[in-house]
């Protein structure tokens, strides 16, 4: 049986970052439009809430330092001990900004063969024992070398997230074409309704979204409001008039009559925007 010698625990109330991960814990509903999942935006919240879960829990965990060696416990209980010899720290100065200013602290950072942990003085009221107890069983270190394999998680989550963007755009583009297509066959679906208002996107103003009395659950985005402003704003200032918008036939009837099924790309990219090529 081990001596213990010095035990030292981080939990998820610990530290400042896990607080800000749930400050922002409600950012998946904006991936809910018109009362439907969108997924349009989802690689970014799946690289912002994949990052921020993986430094959280790195930052979960439990260190016992015995005589010889050094039993670490992770987030899922995983326990493992390493060799004392075999561990290396380093303390230097270190300037944090903080809200109301600069802050002058020391940074100890202790390196294990699989993980860093990185403490600050000014956070840790044990520090000074924690400190006093690594010059006594680690090895000082200056090396400031990169360990590659801390990185492979955040390299694997971006990858992901650049796949994800692709298979965002290219369903972009494949609703472009399943729309340009029927209208090449049939023609513009001539979509009569009642105007309530609409919306600007952008700093610009160079899209906006109309919304008609007879559809809520639905947005119709203009393509050519830069070639044709005047005809736009022209006939949209009164609510209550009537209005003619052109659609694409496979707009139409996948989403408004309902007659032939929707595929993955209209479910979940969108859904909410029907894209209007004239208004009347």
């Amino acid at each position: 049986m081990f001596n213990t010698k010095f035990e030292f625990k981080k939990g998820f109330f610990d530290n400042n970052f896990n607080l800000a991960f749930i400050s922002i814990i409600g950012l998946p509903f904006i991936l809910i439009k018109k009362g439907s999942l969108d997924l349009t935006f989802g690689c970014i919240i799946f690289t912002i809430y994949s990052i921020i879960i993986y430094i959280s829990l790195s930052k979960i965990f439990k260190i016992t330092i015995f005589d010889n060696r050094t039993e670490i416990i992770n987030i899922f209980g995983k326990k493992t001990l390493i060799i004392n010899n075999n561990i290396l720290f380093s303390e230097e100065y270190y300037r944090k900004e903080k809200g109301d200013g600069i802050t002058h602290t020391l940074k100890l950072e202790i390196k294990f063969p699989n993980k860093n942990i990185i403490i600050y003085k000014d956070e840790e009221p044990n520090y000074d024992k924690l400190i006093a107890c690594c010059k006594e069983k680690y090895k000082r270190s200056n090396d400031k070398s990169i360990n590659y394999r801390f990185y492979i998680v955040p390299i694997l989550i971006v990858f992901l997230s650049i796949c994800f963007l692709f298979l965002t755009i290219n369903c972009f583009e494949k609703k472009k074409q399943d729309n340009l297509k029927s209208i090449q066959e049939s023609g513009y679906v001539k979509l009569h309704g009642t105007f309530q208002n609409y919306k600007t996107i952008g700093k610009t103003s160079t899209h906006i979204l109309i919304h008609l009395i007879e559809y809520p659950e639905f947005e119709f985005s203009p393509i050519n409001l830069k070639q044709n402003p005047s005809v736009y704003y022209g006939k949209l200032n009164t609510k209550g008039e009537k209005i003619i918008i052109y659609i694409s036939p496979n707009e139409y009837m996948k989403k408004i009559k309902k007659s032939i099924p929707q595929k993955p790309y209209d479910k979940y990219i969108q859904h909410h925007i029907i894209t209007t090529y004239k208004l009347e």
